[in-house]
This record gives structure tokens, C-alpha cells and sequence, in this order.
């Protein structure tokens, strides 16, 4: 509510007072302010009368703004049971007040100084800041100086016999002084007036960024959250829809976020005319929008969702700021020049949930609505994702289909206790051998998880909980903790044996990742250079700022670390350039494509022995993954790869399994290292 027009130059346009009500409870405040002084008035009145020895029918006008009072305090006396208009109530203080300055006038006999008084009770009349008691207490003013003034002056002008002889000007003396009190009171009123109409723009302000998405407009998750109370709370029967772009990533990646946020304004413009009042959209975050849809069933909310998807599905025209690569987001995206316009058509996959209505049933309490509300939610997510599995692009929510989520709650709710088990989480151990005499290098720890009821579950059925944000530092440190006691056992049998570690992104962002890498290896008795954390390309990217800083400090203190799974990711090469890194392993896949049309046909051999001669060139070891057979070892002998892992050598294996024949070509330590030998 803007009350006072901006001008050119920050200016503001006057305009009168009177247009910006008082709430209620404020008015109710200052009105017992007003009357409060109106009652003061009326015993000191009483009294004054006594002193001046006034005559019963000269004091009888005193009754009037005892009368006023009581018309004005009506709603207070009574309980509330008699309401009154707040028009009325405050004209009539009004009116009493200045009953009261014309009584005092009176029976001073027409002192000037009496007249003081109206002067003092008009700002009291003004913390109203409405029109109407104010307008009363004017005229009131007008009526006593003006009709009253001329027909008896005696009463009013009684200070001397000029007043008498010339009542109009002595009038005139009063109307002035009083125009002054009344512009005072006005330019207060209106300076009030200004600041609450600011205040309640700032407020508007606050509120509507607090249920509103800073990107789109839209309204967001505490808008969504009220709205679906109050639509539970209604009875009627509720359809929620949850929107996932598809391939909105690569959108990002290819052209930057700035065309991201320029594709996701786009969508949320073009979604707002599928969705018909009193429909909500909603953005979540990131690409992730939800609708609510009050009354309507799970067919008509499906009509809706396919509907959403063909608006939200046409082409997108966005300005490149970067040069872009091959993608299938856009038939346009190929070897794009910069800042040049690049088509875009993205598909939304939607996923549809509903509660019917309640009828006759009791309300829901705030507890039932709060999980009515979240399960809803869950349900379209499920929903959503099982569309997009699917790739239907919409799917309505089926209890039978939601057993995965269920299991999988129950797993999360397994995986925490198994972190704070001693005996679940377990690491197996791969070896590093070298290519050129055979010898054990190192060992890469692989996570396993002994399941109290299922067995041991390999890393597909964990691993995407053991990466989520909360689940991160436990689980590595979990893991770094296993595989560190194992090459302190070695290290007391005499073996040096170094041992590699995968990490996350989650611990690439955080600064402390280093020092509590080294505090484990103080921990356990070993030295730095025999730990190699393995990251993976995708990993980098997440923040390559923070990842280059945590790689330093690693760096400094011995510790080594690996690319894994190198030419999967999307990373750029000069991140190998830029980075510590000491170790580059070459993924399966291109293992694999060494032979592609058999094993008697001629190696394909030079995207391998690129990656080898460029991680050579960089000083870094190269490491082959996934080795099965013979012929891959001498193909990758061939073209100067440095060790190999796989399942030739050995697979992934507990440590007291682990081969003895090959343990015993490890590296030896000695007596003066710290470390008891045993045979």
C-alpha cells in the first residue's frame, strides 16, 4: 500500500493526511489515551467550579462532556455488549474535549488564557488521525469563536471591554492561533501517516520475499507449506503435482548458469498460464517446481500435469555466454559461437499425488495436518521419479510402486547404525601391481557392508547414502580409519604397503578435511606418503576453488592423491595441469575398447597410450583399472601404462585373504623405521 508517489530526484508528493487508518488495536490504544484525558477534565473542572463559587446553572454545560464521555466509553462500560462506530465514538471524545476548553472559557469569564486550552487538547485530538473527530473539534473551535464569540462576546472575549467592542477581530486574533495548533497537528499527522505507510510497504515487502522465489516470482516452499494447510484444513480434496526439468544440468554445464536462470524464468512464465486459480506453482529449488491443485481429483490433476508438460516442453531461445560442446539437450548447441542465441527444448517429467475428500470426517489436528502435508509432498516426489524412470513424463502415485522408497527407508535407518557399529562397515582390498616386474604397489580399499540380516551388501546398495551431504564425513572417516589400521598391521609385519581411498565432493569443500586427514595418520602410526586419496573427475567440478585448496594442504603434508575413473567426467584438462595431483587411472571402459572386435583382431591402443604419454608428461603414475585378461596386460605393457588392477591379479578381498605370494613382493620396511617385524 504506497500512499506517497516517488517523483524524479527521490522527491515524494505531498498529499492530505487521512488516507492510512489506524489498525485496530493501535486506535483502541490512543483512544483510551483520549478519553482518559477527557475524564482527568471532568473532576478538575468540578473542582474549579467550586472554587470560583459558580452558580448551579452556569456550571449545568458541564454536564455535556460528561454525557460525551459516556457515549465515547460506551463499548468499555459495557463490556463490549453495546459497538459502536469508531467514527462515533471518537468524535464524541472530541467533541468532549473541546466542551471542555469552552467550559473552562466560560466560567473564567472569557480569560485569554483560558483559551490556551483548545490549542493544547487539538494535537490530543489528532493522535486519532482521522478526519472525523478532528473536523468535529474544528468546528467546534469555529462555532464557540465565531457564533458564540459575536452573540455573547461577554462569555468568550471577557478580558476587557475591547473584546466587547470588537468581538470579530479578537476572533480573528483566535483563528489564527488555532490555524497554527490545527497545522501543526496536520504536518504530525501526516509525517505518521508517511512512516506507517513505509512501514507497511517494507513489511509487504518482507512478507511477499519470504513466500516468494527471488528468481522466478513464484511463490516458494513456506508459501506452498501455508497453502496446504489451508487447503487440508478446508476438507476438500487436494492434488499436489512435483516437476522435475530433465536435463536441466546439462544446460548449466553447456552454456552457464546465467542461461540456466534464464531458461528456468522462462519455464516458470510459460508454467504459470497452465495453472489455473486458485492453483499455486511453486519452485522448490534449483529445477524442481510442485502445483498445487485444491479440488481437483487425480485424473483432472493429470490433465493438468500433461497440459504443463507441452507448455513447458516448446522451444527456449537463450544467449550463449560460452562456447559450448555437442549435447542432446538441443539439436543447436553444437560448436556454438559466444554470446550467440542457442534454441533449447527440455522436458519435464511430473509426478502426481491426491488425497480425497474428508466429508463428514473431524478436522485434522496440526500434527495430522503437518505429516498429511509431507506425505503428499513425498508421494508426488515418488511419483515424479518413477515418471522419469519410466519415461512416460507423468505418473499418478501407487502405494504398490512405493515399496523402493520404503525399503529404502528402512536401509538409511540400517546404514546410520551401521556407521556407529564396530564390525559392519569393512574395506576389501584390490591390489596396484606393476606393469614392469610383477611387484604389489599398493591397494585400493573398497567399501563393503556386512548387513546383520542381508549379507554383505556391495557398494550399489550404499553408496548413494554413505555420499549425501549428512552421511559423508562419517563414512569416510569410517572407511580412512579401516584401511589405515590395515597398513599400520602391515607396516608391523614389515610390508609397506601403500593404500588408496576414495573420497567425495562433500569432503573436497570442507577446509578442516586435511587437518583431520592428517590427525588420523598420527593416529595410526602412518606416514603420509602411504595414503593416496582417489577422486573421481565429477568430484573436481563441484567447486574447483575449494577442492584446489584442500588438494594443497593434503599435498603438503605427504599425503598423495588420484584421478579416478580418468575420462568419464566432464573435467576440464587443465584441472590435471593445475592440481597436485599424483596419480592418473585410467577407467574400464577404456580397458575394454583395447579390443573391440575381439581378441584377435588388432589392439586399439591410442586413445590408451594418449592418456598414458599426457599422465607421464604431467608426472604422474598411471594405473589401468579393471584388468581381466593377458592380452590386456601386454597391451597395456605396450604403450607404457606403469601398474594394473583387476581381477587378474586378484579381486577385492578381505585382508586376511589377501594373497600372501603377492603381499610378500610389497616393499619391506626395517627395524629402524619404528615398526616391529614379525616372520
Amino acid at each position: 500500500m504506497v500512499f506517497y508517489a516517488n517523483h524524479a530526484g527521490g522527491r515524494s508528493r505531498w498529499r492530505p493526511p487521512g488516507l492510512l487508518s489506524l489498525p485496530e488495536d493501535v486506535w483502541r490504544t490512543r483512544h483510551r489515551w483520549v478519553t482518559t484525558v477527557l475524564l482527568a477534565h471532568l473532576p478538575l473542572l468540578a473542582a474549579y467550579s467550586l472554587y470560583l463559587q459558580t452558580t448551579l446553572i452556569a456550571a449545568a454545560p458541564l454536564v455535556v462532556p460528561v454525557v460525551l464521555y459516556l457515549l465515547a466509553t460506551a463499548e468499555q462500560l459495557t463490556r463490549g455488549r453495546l459497538r459502536l462506530p469508531r467514527a462515533l465514538t471518537s468524535s464524541a471524545a472530541a467533541a468532549g474535549l473541546m466542551a471542555c476548553s469552552s467550559y473552562l472559557v466560560s466560567v473564567s469569564g472569557g480569560y485569554i488564557e483560558a483559551h490556551f486550552h483548545f490549542f493544547v487538547m487539538v494535537p490530543v485530538v489528532a493522535l486519532y488521525e482521522a478526519w472525523a473527530p478532528f473536523s468535529v473539534a474544528v468546528a467546534w473551535v469555529l462555532l464557540e469563536h465565531g457564533l458564540v464569540g459575536t452573540v455573547w462576546p461577554h462569555a468568550v472575549y471577557g478580558h476587557s471591554h475591547a473584546h466587547m467592542d470588537h468581538p470579530w477581530a479578537f476572533a480573528a486574533v483566535h483563528a489564527g492561533f488555532f490555524a497554527a495548533a490545527c497545522t501543526g497537528s496536520l504536518t504530525a499527522w501526516t509525517l505518521a501517516e508517511r512512516a506507517r505507510g513505509v512501514q507497511a510497504d517494507l513489511v509487504e515487502q518482507l512478507r511477499h520475499q519470504t513466500l516468494h522465489d527471488d528468481l522466478t516470482g513464484l511463490a516458494n516452499r513456506a508459501h506452498l507449506a501455508q497453502a496446504l494447510d489451508a487447503a487440508l484444513t478446508s476438507g476438500d480434496q487436494v492434488a499436489v503435482l512435483a516437476l522435475d526439468l530433465d536435463r536441466f544440468k546439462e544446460v548449466n554445464d553447456t552454456l552457464g548458469h546465467s542461461a540456466g536462470d534464464e531458461l528456468l524464468r522462462a519455464v516458470s512464465a510459460r508454467a504459470t498460464t497452465g495453472v489455473e486459480r486458485p492453483g499455486l506453482l511453486v519452485r522448490l529449488g534449483g529445477d524442481e517446481f510442485a502445483v498445487l491443485l485444491p479440488g481437483l481429483d487425480a485424473q483432472e490433476a493429470l490433465s493438468v500435469a500433461q497440459r504443463l508438460r507441452a507448455t513447458i516442453g516448446r522451444v527456449t531461445t537463450l544467449r550463449s555466454g560460452v562456447r559450448s560442446a555437442a549435447t542432446d539437450v538441443s539439436t543447436d548447441l553444437s560448436a556454438q559461437a559466444p554470446d550467440q542465441n542457442v534454441a533449447i527444448s527440455i522436458d519435464v517429467s511430473i509426478g502426481i499425488a491426491h488425497r480425497p475428500a474428508r466429508g463428514t470426517a473431524a478436522p485434522l489436528t496440526t500434527v495430522e495436518l503437518t505429516q498429511t502435508a509431507e506425505e503428499l509432498l513425498r508421494e508426488a516426489d515418488v511419483a515424479m521419479y518413477a515418471a522419469k524412470r519410466s519415461g512416460a513424463g507423468t505418473a499418478v502415485y501407487e502405494v504398490d510402486g512405493d515399496e523402493h522408497t520404503a525399503c529404502h527407508l528402512a536401509t538409511l535407518k540400517d546404514f546410520r547404525r551401521a556407521l556407529d557399529a564396530d564390525d559392519e562397515i569393512v574395506v576389501h582390498l584390490q591390489p596396484k601391481v606393476s606393469l614392469a616386474d610383477g611387484r604389489l604397489l599398493g591397494v585400493e580399499a573398497l567399501a563393503r557392508w556386512q548387513h546383520p540380516v542381508r549379507g554383505l551388501l556391495p557398494p550399489a546398495e550404499f553408496i548413494a547414502m554413505a555420499t549425501s551431504a549428512d552421511l559423508a564425513a562419517p563414512f569416510t572417516r569410517k572407511v580412512l580409519t579401516e584401511a589405515l589400521f590395515q597398513c599400520r598391521t602391515w607396516l608391523r609385519q614389515g610390508h609397506r604397503v601403500p593404500v588408496s581411498v576414495n573420497i567425495t565432493a562433500h569432503c573436497l569443500t570442507r577446509p578442516s578435511f586435511a587437518f583431520e586427514i592428517a590427525d588420523l595418520l598420527t593416529r595410526h602410526g602412518v606416514p603420509a606418503d602411504l595414503l593416496c586419496l582417489e577422486i573421481t573427475e565429477d568430484t573436481l567440478v563441484v567447486d574447483p576453488a575449494a577442492a584446489a585448496q584442500v588438494l594443497a594442504t593434503l599435498k603438503a603434508t605427504g599425503v598423495r592423491t588420484s584421478i579416478d575413473d580418468f575420462g568419464t567426467g566432464f573435467s576440464s584438462l587443465s584441472y590435471l595441469r593445475q592440481l597436485p595431483i599424483d596419480e592418473l587411472k585410467i577407467d574400464r571402459s577404456f580397458v575394454l575398447a583395447l579390443f573391440p572386435r575381439g581378441l584377435h583382431e588388432p589392439a586399439d591402443d591410442t586413445l590408451v597410450a594418449t592418456i598414458v604419454d599426457m599422465g607421464h608428461r604431467l608426472g604422474m603414475h598411471v594405473v589401468a583399472e579393471g584388468v581381466e585378461r593377458l592380452e590386456e596386460l601386454a597391451a597395456l605393457a605396450s604403450v607404457g601404462c606403469d601398474s594394473v588392477q583387476g581381477y587378474l591379479h586378484c579381486p577385492p578381498v578381505p585382508a586376511a585373504r589377501f594373497p600372501r605370494d603377492l603381499l610378500a613382493t610389497a616393499a619391506r620396511t626395517t627395524p629402524s623405521a619404528g615398526y616391529q617385524l614379525h616372520a
